[in-house]
């Protein structure tokens, strides 16, 4: 009892102290049980760990449990070396860490004389006995054998069962994309300073995070993870990044994709033309051998070409209705091409199909050390830099949209290992910036003539939008092995920064042409935006962490999380919020937007039990409670303003317009829309947070069963549980009456309305096979069977469509928008057995015959929900079910899924301008059709000299250009409703040249 009091007072100590970040785990753990032949432990028995690469050696003495513990090692390849007096020694190598892994070895040693050496070569175990958490590591190896599209390490996510991935983040199990948390060596790395992002605002750049030339492994985390993991209720994606060792290695490489090796996109007459080439290399090695390395990487992309288009224009006959009744609207008719594709006699819009020039370049660059101060003491420190930008083009050629980054990324860590304790100190700094302009915007800045306009089925809105930001963090941890029992304690202290300018063009909404001539909107959003303001928030706390071997089978893992995330400040104070009910208070103080939330305390609890005597089928099962800080574009962002009676953004309905005269009405300009509504509070309807907003949270819960068969293959199959609680819901507060076209609530308009209303539910069914390299072939297969629900179609922390009726939120109950009941994925690299045909070992035979290589990716998911919406100036409005058959059998051949005759639109108000009623179609009641993919690679490598090594390979995207359509339209108003405008591309070849030595 003494002992156990001296533990949690040195526990409480050390997290008093240690004001600590992300314990993101960037080390692996090892734990060592020495044994005699007949099983016994063997105490003081001494256990050294060679680091084969960097050459550092640690040495720890078995306790009286005969457990010699290596809390936190850096990841690589070891030789674990265990000497007892009246033993053999024993020497094992062939032990590969990776990064969060806790590896438990049991090793027996023999009777004999010390100085007497068993050599053993062994892989590292496949199965996990040591926790429930579900990890995944993708190791250098596929990242630089397996076909991603323009070296995109983030698409090989996707082979994990239980993980969607979209071009910026990741839906782990279910939960809410931006609840993941993106880090490199451990430090934040988000690229998107309001919200977790693989990429920056939008996506543009194509190198995300690092280059895929200084991946040493991708490491997730998700199900039952450890304590140590902060700050998401779903899951890590950590980066290693790679550092010299021992030996000068390096590399050289050469991307390029030209118009004339890929396939014809399916919806266009003409390949558009394209010149991309992505370059660069790495270099590293010793600077002082086992003392001090180095590593560094340049990675570049240069693209020159046509991007394919699609989208809903106006036609000439509707031009030239509207134009002859009310000129106008003409300068921004003329920023509109004009269909080249078929419609209807009388038609409002036509499908226009084309491509237009895009371009896009980046310079990105890493450096590495690392610094073996002494056996006992490790500091690794990284920088990166980026300088993206890309220029993108629209339908609407007024409206290019261009973007621009920078990135400035900093680590340092240090680890120090004691007799008994094994301290980490990392400090992280994340920096970047990102301008983003919408053309149109430029030209309505000087000729209040333009504006935007949409709900005809054609739209344009101009933005700009520059966003900038900066986090910093310092974290401590420390782990002991104390008996059976591996103790982590820790804690984290992070600030983030965010400062953003945005303004828009206004947003004019027509619900028919009458309107239109009539010059009467429906509804009218005006974004006057601020001047540059400057968020921050803190984040504050602590874990303790104890995996415990209870038998020699069986490990219980008891974990407890607290955290605290601070309430946004703004730097001038410049936050309006709205108390209850419903926004409509008064305003709270720029303080004290919400309430604290000091509740989020994290429990967890799994196990890992061997079935066996051989280790060879391992149980395991969990539950926990996860926490995330809500991310600052979640509502922050949105009550910033210059002054209380200056509004961010307006929004106005038919009634509004009406009653102000010509200020809603076309032209509209910010200016004459700002100078109205100051002081006018009837008109002032920004968003509003509801003042008890406390932290999403998941509940997750998880069994499954491992098994190692014979031949390095292992077996992975887990039911995995969730339920997500307390996330983002919007809905639009304060909006007429359906009928009378009356706001309820007088001296407001519409608003925005954020609270924590949203909850999801997921059940899986997630196995994966994996077999480990060997013979050539590494392959692996991923299957998830899923079932999931939610109230709005992201469910989301950011920003989730709108409840269809703010009254009745349990009529959204639905699928959330990228459900999938089923996803599989295959995985294989495979090297080809030719060099078996000769008994010659010549140079030329070599060459000639050996390093033939195919690898490839398989892709099959089921179709995705469909919601059929109505454009209407009631946000989320969805349409009538007609009756009849809603979805068409002979698409492929028609294009068209869905038949139009099946729906309707609700009604619209004469009075309000708004849906009389919501429509009776169930939010995502539909499903699309499914798709598959091949991406395929054929490689051959060749050596060029004893050291130096070359590979010439063709990446084939979508190899077999089978047609996957996409692009439904699903909005009844649209006049391409229910057809296919697009496909997820044809084939793609890529040529890569690599030298590597």
């Amino acid at each position: 009892m003494r002992r156990l009091k001296l533990i949690y007072s040195i526990a409480t100590l050390l997290l008093l102290l240690c004001l600590q970040s992300q314990a993101q785990v960037v080390s692996a753990g090892l734990f060592v049980t020495v044994s005699d032949p007949n099983g016994a432990v063997i105490p003081g028995a001494k256990v050294t760990a060679a680091n084969v690469d960097r050459g550092s050696t640690l040495t720890r003495d078995a306790d009286a449990s005969g457990i010699a513990a290596f809390p936190a090692l850096p990841l690589g390849s070891y030789t674990i070396t265990v000497e007892s007096a009246g033993f053999k020694t024993l020497k094992r190598s062939g032990i590969v860490l990776s990064a969060g892994q806790d590896l438990r070895l049991s090793l027996p040693l023999e009777l004999g004389q010390i100085t007497e050496t068993i050599e053993v070569h062994a892989e590292t175990p496949l199965l996990n006995t040591s926790n429930a958490e579900q990890r995944t590591n993708i190791e250098a190896m596929q990242v630089q054998e397996l076909p991603t599209s323009r070296r995109d390490w983030t698409s090989l996510l996707g082979l994990t069962p239980g993980a969607q991935v979209s071009s910026s983040s990741v839906r782990m199990n279910g939960l809410p994309p931006a609840s993941m948390r993106i880090t490199v060596d451990g430090t934040d790395a988000t690229e998107d300073n309001e919200q977790p992002s693989f990429a920056m605002n939008g996506g543009f750049n194509l190198i995300k995070g690092v280059s895929t030339e200084a991946v040493a492994e991708v490491n997730m985390a998700k199900g039952i993870a450890s304590a140590e993991i902060a700050n998401t209720m779903s899951g890590n994606i950590n980066i290693i990044t790679k550092s010299g060792t021992n030996d000068f290695h390096g590399s050289a490489f050469w991307l390029n994709n030209t118009e004339n090796l890929n396939a014809r996109n399916q919806f266009l007459r003409n390949k558009p033309g394209l010149t991309f080439n992505q370059f660069g290399g790495s270099f590293g090695g010793p600077i002082v051998r086992n003392k001090l390395f180095f590593f560094g990487v340049y990675e570049g992309y240069r693209l020159r070409g046509f991007q394919a288009l699609n989208g809903q224009v106006p036609t000439a006959e509707f031009r030239g209705r509207v134009l002859a009744a009310n000129p106008i609207y003409g300068k921004m008719f003329e920023t509109f091409p004009l269909p080249n594709q078929t419609y209807a006699a009388n038609a409002i819009t036509g499908g226009w199909i084309g491509a237009a020039s895009e371009q896009a370049n980046d310079d990105h660059a890493t450096v590495k050390g690392d610094y073996n101060i002494t056996p006992t003491t490790i500091l690794s420190t990284r920088w990166t830099r980026s300088r993206p930008f890309r220029m993108t083009p629209r339908v609407n050629s007024a409206n290019n949209r261009t973007w621009g980054g920078t990135v400035e990324q900093g680590m340092a860590n240090l680890t120090h290992a004691t007799a008994s304790w094994t301290y980490q100190s990392r400090f992280g700094v994340n920096y970047n910036q990102t301008p983003r302009l919408d053309h149109y915007y430029a030209l309505t800045a000087s000729d209040a003539a333009y504006s935007g306009i949409n709900g005809l089925g054609f739209s344009v809105d101009g933005e700009l939008n520059a966003r900038e930001g900066i986090t910093w963090s310092f974290e401590q941890s420390a782990g002991t092995q104390i008996g059976r029992h591996a103790i982590k304690i820790g804690g984290i202290f992070l600030q983030q920064h965010a400062r953003r300018v945005n303004v828009e063009t206004p947003v004019l909404t027509f619900s028919s042409e009458a309107d239109m001539i009539a010059n009467l909107p429906n509804a009218v959003q005006a974004t006057l935006g601020v001047r540059e303001f400057d968020l921050r928030t803190n984040t504050l706390g602590f874990f303790i962490q104890d995996d415990f071997k209870v038998t020699r089978k069986l490990m219980v893992n008891l974990g407890m999380r607290w955290d605290y995330f601070s309430v946004p400040k703004e730097r001038d104070d410049r936050l309006f919020n709205r108390q209850q009910p419903f926004g409509t208070g008064p305003y709270t103080s720029p303080d004290a937007i919400w309430n604290t939330d000091r509740n989020n305390f994290a429990p967890r609890v799994g196990f890992a039990y061997q079935l066996s005597e051989s280790g060879k089928t391992v149980l395991r099962g969990g539950a926990g409670v996860f926490y995330s800080p809500i991310p600052l574009f979640a509502g922050p962002v949105d009550l910033v303003r210059d002054a209380v009676d200056e509004p961010f953004r307006v929004n106005v309905s038919r009634a509004d317009v009406l009653a102000s005269g010509s200020v809603f009405r076309w032209p509209v300009s910010n200016d004459t829309v700002r100078q109205f509504v100051k002081g006018t509070t009837g008109l002032i309807g920004d968003t509003a947070v509801d003042t008890h907003f406390p932290n999403p949270y998941s509940y997750q819960w998880t069994f499954g069963i491992q098994h190692e068969f014979p031949g390095g293959i292992a077996l992975d199959t887990a039911y995995v549980g969730n339920r997500g609680l307390h996330l983002q819901m919007v809905r639009f507060w304060n909006q007429v009456d359906r009928v009378t076209g009356v706001r309820p609530v007088p001296g407001f308009s519409e608003f925005r309305y954020r609270d924590a209303n949203e909850s999801t539910g997921y059940h899986s069914w997630q196995t994966s096979v994996r077999k480990r390299f060997s013979a050539g072939l590494n392959l692996g297969f991923g299957y998830t069977y899923a079932s999931a629900f939610s109230y709005t179609g992201q469910a989301d922390l950011l920003l989730p469509t709108g409840i269809q009726d703010a009254y009745n939120i349990k009529a959204d109950r639905g699928r959330p928008d990228d459900y999938l009941r089923h996803n599989a994925t295959v995985d294989l690299v495979y090297e080809l057995p030719f060099a078996r045909l000769s008994s010659s070992d010549s140079w030329l035979t070599r060459n000639a015959l050996a390093g033939w290589q195919i690898s490839g990716i398989f892709s099959a998911r089921s179709g995705s929900p469909i919601n059929i919406s109505q454009s209407s100036a009631f946000a989320g409005s969805r349409a009538d079910y007609a009756g009849g058959v809603p979805v068409l059998e002979n698409y492929q051949d028609t294009l068209r899924y869905l038949d139009a005759g099946s729906f309707t639109r609700v009604p619209i108000g004469a009075v309000s301008g708004a849906p009389i009623r919501p429509g009776n179609i169930g939010r995502n009641a539909l499903t699309n059709i499914g798709w598959w993919n091949w991406d395929l690679s054929a490689a051959k490598r060749f050596s060029l000299t004893e050291k130096l090594e070359g590979k010439i390979e063709a990446q084939m995207m979508n190899a077999l250009n089978h047609t996957n359509l996409s692009g439904l339209q699903t909005n009844v108003t649209s006049g391409n409703f229910g057809r296919f405008t697009s496909t997820r591309g044809a084939r793609v070849i890529q040529m890569n040249l690599r030298l590597s030595f």
